[in-house]
């Protein structure tokens, strides 16, 4: 019964949206080659407003979700400077804005964020199902220097044995490509969309879409959809104790690294960025159409303009 009444509250909350780290990508995998650069800000005022079920903001050295959906808690490796709240000067679009920004510096360092009001796997699923689908955004630059795939917001987990492949997140391919992935667990897949490689030189806006009624995963980047494919499956949410022992992937996603798939340790992690800089993060229950992402990328840059 409280599982149900959380769900209908949250469903609530949802209904004006109605509206990664990854592993392997699944065979149904597309890469986009299209150009994204932009050198003026794009006519992006249309669609109805969007309103996100979590949004992160940076202000004052604290990292606060202004929904009050979120416990969020800085994770450094190594020394405290390894992750921090600071003001950047941030360029974009040619345009140049002072801006505080989380700043990741160090491999392992990242954010842990947990739902306050998704108990568990089966909750996150339900919520996904009967929203109509799941949304991720994030404003970012990554200049890593990992030879690997590297984690932006992301909660993604397979660690061999029985257990399935399930999860979601944005993330970085080796060559700094973005992408967007989803776990199947009844599939045993991920599928992924992956964008053109963003610049190294400017914060990209990027966001994933997964509609649960037409099983697709599209990538936005800059108000613009760039890849869409179709999903292996439903989606499923990450539901791993096992290996974490005090919390449960199910509803926690981490902005920077994910811990590690296979070793309980504090300081052990998958995926690390190094060079991460991000300047905006929000989660959606429900799939964003194209006007949606436009009227999300505007508001993200409108100091830009």
């Amino acid at each position: 019964m409280k599982r149900i009444v959380a769900l209908l509250l949250i469903i609530a909350m949802s209904a004006m949206l109605i509206a990664c780290d990854g592993g392997p990508a699944s065979s149904a995998t597309t890469q986009s080659t299209a150009s994204y650069a932009t050198t003026k800000a794009p006519d992006v005022t249309v669609g109805k407003p969007v309103t996100p079920y979590a949004d992160i903001d940076f202000f004052g050295g604290e990292i606060e979700d202004n929904k009050g959906k979120l416990m969020l808690e800085m994770q450094p490796a190594g020394s405290p400077e390894s992750i921090c709240i600071e003001e950047k000067n941030v360029r974009f679009m040619g345009k140049e804005k002072v801006l505080p920004v989380l700043s990741v510096k160090a491999a392992g360092a990242k954010v842990k964020a947990v739902f306050s009001d998704i108990e568990d796997a089966v909750s996150f699923d339900d919520l996904v199902n009967v929203s109509g689908g799941f949304s991720v955004e994030v404003f970012y630059l990554d200049n890593s220097t990992v030879s690997a795939n590297r984690g932006i917001v992301c909660s993604t987990e397979s660690i061999g044995g029985d257990s399935k492949r399930s999860g979601w997140g944005i993330a970085e391919s080796a060559s700094g490509a973005p992408y967007f992935i989803t776990g199947h667990t009844e599939q045993n897949e991920y599928s992924s969309v992956y964008a053109p490689v963003a610049s190294a030189d400017e914060p990209v806006h990027v966001v994933g879409v997964y509609n649960a009624e037409t099983k697709r995963n599209n990538i936005y980047v800059n108000g613009t959809l760039v890849s869409s494919d179709s999903a292996a499956g439903n989606f499923t949410s990450a539901d791993k104790m096992d290996v974490y022992g005090d919390f449960n992937m199910a509803n926690v996603f981490f902005i920077g690294a994910d811990p590690s798939a296979t070793k309980n340790k504090a300081e052990a992690c998958d995926f690390p960025s190094d060079d991460l800089m991000v300047i905006d993060v929000k989660i959606y229950f429900g799939a964003l159409d194209g006007d949606q992402v436009k009227s999300a990328f505007a508001e993200c840059i409108k100091g830009f303009n």
